[in-house]
């Protein structure tokens, strides 16, 4: 009989068979590769340019749901619960947040980089790029109503929070933390080692399901990710700081953690914009050019990498890739290369010569496939 069994089974049965020179042990096939687990540091997730597709990588990505776009109202202020089009609405949470350090310079300024200070770093990254709604934590909020309470009359005011009831999460991103600083020491010099590890749940906030979408993991950040590992050297003279890098000094410390923070924000961010792209509708073509009903408001992004295709009775057809250029409202994009199949030769040939406006029996959509790089020189 073949047996499936852990590394820790295999190892008991083998102790067996040292005490017993008749006991036979029969290994199973092997049915599983085994690898290295990879601790490296956590990159960047980037769109690649319109420019560089070829005519197979112009697919719908995979994350993109087209389950309920018959419902979608296209109002972006009163949008359908179940239109995949949808701005998210998000709410963060820093929960576990550890530190590991034995030097006490390090451990102080560990501490001192608390959730609340995670948290408004993270919501004000995520809210720039006006993908999602961000249910904040800001006690600022708390504040300004009582500010206005002294400013404005009550009936007034009560008016006001009527009409702009708060905002109902579709998810809680729940975010563990820990944070490590060790130093090592040579012959000659040391070197400070800072990492950031972040966990990332997305919870369902009625359910309190964790889910498996989106899938946003783990990201891991070293100090040497953002300053040069020169800049990390230090020399000690009789077990005391001399000259290098200042670890005694904690300003020197926080400016490293937070730097190694927001970089983790980043990729963190670059995930979820792959996990959950933008998406408008295409309301006219001409030529190379198109427009959508949704831009800036929506997420949209400058030099935004869009797949357009064809929705029609379940369907999907992919018929040409875009660059976007939006405005607050609207935008439009240039098509960059079309896709060879019969549906986007037909469209071509149908925008060639005029406007082409989709009719309501064949609904064109433009869904992105992450973050632009122009995105990162520009904003991060």
């Amino acid at each position: 009989m073949k047996l499936l069994f852990t590394t820790s089974a295999l190892i008991f049965i083998m102790s067996v068979a040292g005490c017993s020179s008749t006991a036979k042990i029969k290994y199973p096939e092997q049915q599983t590769n085994v690898s290295q687990t990879n601790t490296g540091n956590s990159k960047l997730i980037t769109a690649k340019s319109a420019y560089q597709f070829e005519d197979k990588d112009i697919e719908v990505p995979s994350n993109f749901n087209v389950q309920g776009i018959n419902s979608c109202t296209f109002d972006i202020d009163n949008e359908s619960d179940d239109c995949p089009l949808k701005k998210p609405i998000v709410r963060v949470y820093f929960a576990g947040n550890n530190s590991a350090s034995q030097k006490p310079e390090e451990k102080r300024v560990l501490e001192a980089l608390n959730n609340k200070t995670l948290g408004l770093m993270f919501e004000s990254q995520l809210a720039g790029i006006n993908r999602f709604r961000i249910v904040t934590q800001d006690e600022v909020t708390a504040q300004e109503v009582a500010s206005q309470m002294k400013e404005q009359s009550a009936k007034t005011l009560a008016n006001v929070m009527r009409n702009n009831k708060t905002l109902r999460p579709d998810y809680l991103l729940k975010i563990d933390t820990v944070k490590t600083a060790d130093r090592f020491y040579a012959e000659y010099n040391g070197l400070a080692k800072y990492e950031v590890e972040l966990t990332v749940s997305v919870i369902d906030p009625f359910t309190k399901e964790k889910l498996s979408y989106p899938n946003i993991g783990k990201i891991r950040i070293k100090g040497t990710d953002v300053k040069q590992k020169q800049d990390l050297v230090y020399t000690e003279v009789n077990g005391k700081y001399y000259t290098g890098f200042d670890y005694t000094n904690p300003d020197n410390i926080n400016a490293v953690f937070s730097k190694m923070a927001s970089k983790a924000f980043d990729v963190m961010l670059s995930r979820m914009l792959t996990e959950m792209p933008v998406s408008a509708q295409v309301t006219g073509l001409r030529g190379d050019q198109i427009t959508l009903d949704r831009g800036r408001n929506a997420g949209v992004l400058t030099d935004d990498t869009l797949i357009l295709f064809k929705y029609d009775g379940g369907f999907v057809d992919p018929i040409a890739v875009a660059l976007a250029k939006p405005s607050s409202e609207s935008a439009i994009a240039k098509i960059i290369k079309w896709k060879k199949s019969d549906i986007a030769t037909d469209l071509k040939q149908k925008s060639a010569n005029g406007i082409y406006r989709p009719s309501n029996n064949e609904q064109i959509f433009a869904v992105s496939v992450g973050l632009p790089s122009s995105y990162i020189k520009n904003k991060m």
